[in-house]
């Protein structure tokens, strides 16, 4: 009750939404990087295969764009991002009476402190933007029952691969230390914090903002073992085509029968 944002209430049970063959569906796909950075191979024959398995499955499916999902919209979500957690952090040190500063990773401080630079009207100016951007997103991909598009560019990273090394983890310190976070006002600075921060994985970003649900689809492995998902994003409120779809897909390319390698350490 009064929540600004709410979802109708589900038609039946997600277990029998799974459980029910969806029926003849018509999907898009799309392919590009809205931040126009390098996509792997690999993630283009994940794209691939959940094209050939929907085909496979009976749906058809059509190749679009987004134009105007591109690098201005992910500037107005990370700048939005930030004072969304520079507002949380004051709201944690109004509930337990100090600054709770010294208790976040150093990147999240950093991101309070930009997103304490970011003015009211800015932040109202790029919520708007956004706003604007979901609704035409929402009507453009109306006629379709779910759109695919990649999760992560590349394969999965080793453990700890992102963490800030040599001058990355350098500046980032200094960012923190001397706090020099409005460099970050600059917009040739904050495109490199965007793009370091969102080079591996951006698309889910693209329905944290409009609201459609989207579920990630299990569908190729690389030669080296990893496994690489996709994404199929749906209509507002019907997260039951997308379950049934993603259950389809998981039967006709076997994946339900795949199990991990039991690894026991050797000492």
């Amino acid at each position: 009750p009064l929540s600004p944002y709410a979802a109708p209430r589900p038609k039946g049970t997600f277990a029998a939404a799974a459980a029910r063959d969806p029926g003849k569906l018509s999907l898009a796909v799309y392919r590009k990087s809205p931040l126009r950075l390098p996509i792997s191979d690999e993630t283009l024959k994940a794209l691939d295969t959940a094209v050939a398995l929907a085909r496979e499955g009976g749906h058809t499916v059509e190749e679009i764009d987004l134009p105007f999902i591109g690098r201005d919209f992910f500037a107005d979500f990370c700048r939005t991002v930030a004072s969304a957690v520079a507002g949380t952090m004051r709201a944690e040190a109004l509930r337990v009476g100090r600054s709770v500063a010294g208790d976040i990773e150093r990147a999240t401080r950093v991101l309070a402190r930009f997103g304490e630079l970011v003015s009211a009207g800015e932040t109202y100016a790029d919520l708007q933007r956004l706003h604007a951007a979901s609704r035409r997103l929402i009507a453009e991909t109306a006629q379709y029952d779910a759109v695919l598009m990649p999760i992560i560019a590349h394969p999965p990273l080793a453990c700890g691969a992102m963490d800030p090394k040599g001058a990355d983890d350098l500046i980032e310190n200094l960012l923190d230390k001397l706090h020099l976070t409005p460099l970050l006002k600059l917009k040739p600075f904050f495109g490199q914090l965007m793009d370091k921060s969102l080079w591996f994985t951006h698309w889910p970003a693209i329905q944290n903002v409009s609201g459609q649900p989207s579920i990630a689809l299990p569908v190729h492995v690389t030669d080296a073992g990893l496994p690489i998902g996709v994404q199929a994003a749906g209509r507002p409120g019907d997260e039951e085509t997308l379950l049934s779809l993603a259950a389809q897909m998981e039967k006709i390319s076997g994946w339900l029968g795949r199990r991990a390698p039991l690894m026991v350490p050797t000492r």
